[in-house]
């Protein structure tokens, strides 16, 4: 009972010092903890956290009604819970269990998951906006430092990556090129733009597959235009200005959750594996921890494992392929929730698409060019399509000889000319 009171009291300074998904998930995971001998190690390990925390907090003189704490609150909070991160994960490990960081990751990113998208939901609601917007930032703050930072290469590409970029106007243009960019006069109700704001609109598809008598991504154009029977459209390939400017890559044709799960329990039982090979092929050590089994001494068979790990580097290791393999699958829900078509006749104000400029206007305060995602309209009609929306109109541009004209029907568009 000492155990789970002092825990307790260590727990509630936790929380009340550090606010946010990130610490309920660190308790949640620890309140699962039932051996008494491990809830005093645990209630140790966070007292004696929790003490140094508020010395340094003490150090800086600072009172968290100052301007200047948040400032310092905002530097220094990701490094204090990745020591702390560290200090269990090693405890646990020392308790002869690898879970801690996959079951910290899992709940993290449930939490995360579930306040994402009822954020992303509550935005349209009209006088909240401005506060929801505020929540939905701070949260997407925590998913760009443990994401996209993490792993760039998993997440954000350069523009020069996407290959075979078109861009399409419902009318016939003719050769005058300038019409197929857009003017802000004109620029209204689309998903990530505010009104009289000019982003460049793309279709794109790196392999260049064709379909029917037309190319994939042309394809996805004249359905992104919602292009209607016989409708005479125009289309021309762009290609990238300014090529290194950075986009966010959300254009995920599918997730496939169950396979990415059970990635997370074979990491566990590989890990064990791993650590198991080492102990056979050093007979010393081998008969070392058989001695310390035999006379039940967990501690030092502990430490042993402890050893182990830190020899192969495997706490590191583990903290990343678990990381990275639930913010797939964290990326593919809130893509799954959030991408959908939308109707003017379902929606008349457009409401949904809130939330997207929103992310549109963060998007650029971190330094990203666009943010590629997958096509609603195109899913609509069972095509994998993908769509490009770059922030300045002026990071891409027409191929002059590219312009074709096409007649639009739904199985099948027919070529008129090309200019």
């Amino acid at each position: 009972m000492a155990g789970k009171m002092y825990l307790a009291i260590e727990r509630n300074r936790l929380k009340e010092r550090f606010e946010g998904t990130v610490t309920t998930a660190i308790l949640e995971v620890l309140d699962k903890e039932t051996n008494e001998e491990h809830l005093e190690s645990i209630s140790r390990v966070l007292n004696k956290f929790n003490d140094v925390i508020k010395l340094v907090d003490e150090s800086t003189g600072l009172k968290q009604d100052d301007d200047e704490w948040k400032t310092y609150e905002e530097e220094s909070h990701e490094m204090y819970i990745n020591i702390l991160l560290k200090q269990l994960n090693n405890l646990y490990i020392r308790f002869g269990k690898l879970r801690f960081l996959k079951d910290f990751s899992d709940v993290y990113w449930k939490h995360n998951q579930i306040f994402i998208l009822n954020l992303w939901k509550e935005l349209p609601e009209g006088k909240s906006v401005a506060s929801n917007e505020a929540s939905f930032i701070k949260l997407f703050e925590d998913f760009f430092s443990s994401t996209i930072k993490a792993f760039p290469d998993f997440i954000v590409k350069q523009l020069r990556e996407f290959r075979h970029m078109y861009r399409a106007s419902g009318y016939e243009v003719y050769d005058n090129y300038k019409y197929i960019m857009p003017d802000p006069a004109y620029c209204h109700d689309n998903r990530w733009n505010d009104d009289g704001v000019a982003f460049l609109y793309l279709a794109y598809d790196d392999e260049g597959i064709g379909y029917q008598n037309i190319k994939l991504a042309q394809k996805t154009c004249f359905e992104e235009l919602r292009a209607k029977e016989g409708q005479v459209l125009s289309v021309c390939k762009f290609k990238a200005v300014h090529r290194r400017i950075k986009i966010l890559d959300l254009s995920f044709d599918g997730i496939d959750y169950e396979g990415e799960l059970k990635g997370l329990n074979k990491l566990e039982i590989t890990y064990k594996d791993m650590m198991w090979e080492v102990i056979q092929n050093k007979p010393k050590l081998q008969k070392r921890m058989l001695e310390y089994a035999k006379a039940g001494n967990e501690k030092a068979f502990a430490e042993e494992l402890d050893k182990i790990q830190r020899k192969m580097g495997l706490e590191l290791k583990m903290h990343h392929d678990i990381q990275l393999q639930l913010s797939k699958i964290l990326i593919g829900n809130i893509c799954d929730a959030i991408f959908y078509a939308v109707d003017r006749e379902d929606d008349p104000e457009l409401e949904s698409y809130i939330p997207f400029r929103a992310f549109s206007r963060y998007l650029i305060a971190k330094g990203f060019g666009g943010v590629a995602y997958r096509s609603t309209r195109m899913g609509k009609i069972g095509l994998q399509g993908k769509c490009l929306t770059l922030f300045d109109k002026n990071d891409a541009t027409f191929i002059k000889g590219e312009m074709e004209v096409y007649e639009y029907h739904k199985d099948g568009c027919k070529f008129v000319k090309k200019y």
